[in-house]
């Protein structure tokens, strides 16, 4: 049946890829799910991987098609056969009784197909999203324009789903959920939210770790061993490294691996959701503490209990936004906020301007930092009364989870990061091998590491590092160079 000019002209109007057929989505669906005359077509939601549409159909149906917005270079389709894995495996098992989940209906995870671009057929997703609340009064948005009282009880909801993915899961190896030939429920390739493959599955964390080193040195051996010079990155977008730098940062990090595999009671393995927030979070139409559903599980991870403990990204903080502090770094991690815990000196904060004479008064974004950092207090300890009343969870180690997890979660956001991320947490290595050393030397317990939020200060090192004199006659030789320069300016210009 011909579509109607009223459809053709819905379609005209929708943001998509250059790629991407729209008409040939509308047909996919038709024809794989059965139904009668597709009526309207609308955008739902685009993010970083996906556009969805909603598809209403003549007999009522509602359908969420998903389409990605990668094109066949950069798309991963084992990834995306593992998101849907995932969420099937969270409505089949009997673990998840909190978390409502669209039901997948139909996918092609081809560029072949008359829509142009792998898809995902699924249920439409039902209930009020608060990631858009904007407070009128201060300009704040989502969970930072809510009053306090509602900020506590979404932060509750929150913690309780958290504690529901916090499930021990019937697999024993670290990686993805995907499908064997049977359609049974496998671990696989440990995936990443932007679908990189991290390889494996892993038997244990000291495998994953040892596996990414190990894909480090076969960079270096495959990228440079054909230098002309000393510097390794070569791209604007790499951070500047030497060969020796490199190698002290990999030898300091392959001597901390055995610090970092987390005590017993942290290493169950439970299902990770690399996208807890808001935005993909609905509640329902009239309670603002019951979840209605959770999307968007591209990415999605079995890691043991310690590595899941990430706060939702609306109760997450940098250390520069609203601006840097004086005397307190932004040591620049995703897994781990930065405390903002008060404003410091503002007369030394920068000054910033929407127009003319219109100054931006940075002091209502970081109030809502600080307020962030009081509501992850709450967040941990909700999460611990739930897991307590739900799986009568009454390890101590656990209760404090939120607590204890920062340090490996700064170790696993290194070694999963690629050569770079050595180099961008350079100091935090160092700092956290010679304060480690000099507890080992003490001999108290490394069972359990915690720490500051961020390295204030760097701790004197036992060692007589000898390399001080090349740098202090490379500078020497580089001053005369500059000063030979010099001379031979002065003397041209007279």
């Amino acid at each position: 049946m011909p579509m109607s000019k009223d459809l053709e002209l819905q379609i005209s109007t929708l943001r998509k890829s250059r790629w991407v057929n729209l008409s040939g989505l509308v047909d996919c669906a038709t024809k794989r799910l059965s139904k009668p005359t597709c009526q309207s077509i609308q955008l739902l939601g685009n993010g970083s991987y996906n556009n969805v549409y909603k598809l209403v159909f003549a007999d009522g149906t509602e359908i969420a098609a998903s389409v990605s917005v990668h094109d066949d270079e950069d798309f991963n389709p084992q990834a995306k056969i593992s998101e849907i894995a995932t969420m099937q495996f969270v409505r089949a098992s009997n673990l998840y009784s909190g978390i409502p989940v669209p039901q997948v209906h139909a996918w092609d995870i081809t560029f072949s197909n008359p829509a142009g671009a792998p898809y995902v057929l699924m249920d439409v997703v039902h209930g009020r999203k608060f990631n858009d609340i904007t407070n009128d009064g201060n300009g704040l948005r989502g969970l930072d324009g809510m009053s306090e009282v509602r900020q506590l009880a979404v932060t509750k909801a929150l913690a309780m789903l958290q504690s529901t993915l916090s499930a021990p899961v019937p697999f024993d190896k670290i990686g993805s959920i995907t499908l064997d030939d049977e359609g049974g429920f496998i671990i696989g390739p440990l995936f990443t939210i932007s679908q990189k493959n991290l390889g494996g599955p892993y038997k244990s964390l000291v495998d994953l770790w040892r596996a990414q080193l190990e894909h480090d040195i076969l960079h270096a051996l495959r990228e440079w061993s054909r230098l002309e010079t000393e510097e390794l990155s070569q791209s604007l977008s790499e951070p500047k490294c030497t060969p020796q730098k490199f190698s002290e940062l990999f030898q300091l990090l392959s001597s901390l691996i055995p610090y970092f595999v987390p005590p017993s009671s942290y290493v169950p393995l439970v299902l990770y959701h690399p996208d807890l927030a808001l935005r993909n979070i609905f509640f329902d139409p009239i309670d603002d503490t019951k979840i209605a559903g959770l999307i968007d599980w591209g990415g999605a991870q079995i890691l043991p209990l310690m590595l899941t403990a990430k706060f939702p990204d609306d109760l997450n903080s940098t250390g520069d936004d609203p601006c840097e502090r004086e005397g307190i770094p932004d040591e620049g991690w995703n897994a781990v906020p930065h405390d903002w815990t008060s404003f410091g000196d503002t007369s030394k904060w920068p000054s910033v301007f929407r127009g003319p004479d219109d100054r931006v008064d940075l002091t209502v974004r970081a109030s809502a930092m600080i307020k962030r950092y009081y509501l992850r207090q709450h967040f941990s300890a909700c999460f611990a009364q739930e897991n307590h009343d739900r799986y009568s969870d009454d390890d101590l180690c656990r209760a404090m989870l939120f607590a204890h997890a920062p340090y490996y979660l700064k170790f696993h956001e290194i070694m999963t990061g690629g050569w770079t991320s050595l180099v961008d947490h350079a100091e935090w290595i160092r700092e956290t091998y010679w304060r480690l050393s000099a507890v080992k030397q003490d001999g108290r317990s490394a069972a359990l590491i915690v720490g500051p939020n961020v390295y204030r200060s760097s701790m004197e090192k036992s060692v007589f590092d000898l390399n001080i004199f090349e740098k202090r006659s490379s500078e020497d030789d580089q001053d005369g160079e500059e000063e030979e320069e010099e001379d031979m300016h002065d003397n041209n210009c007279r």
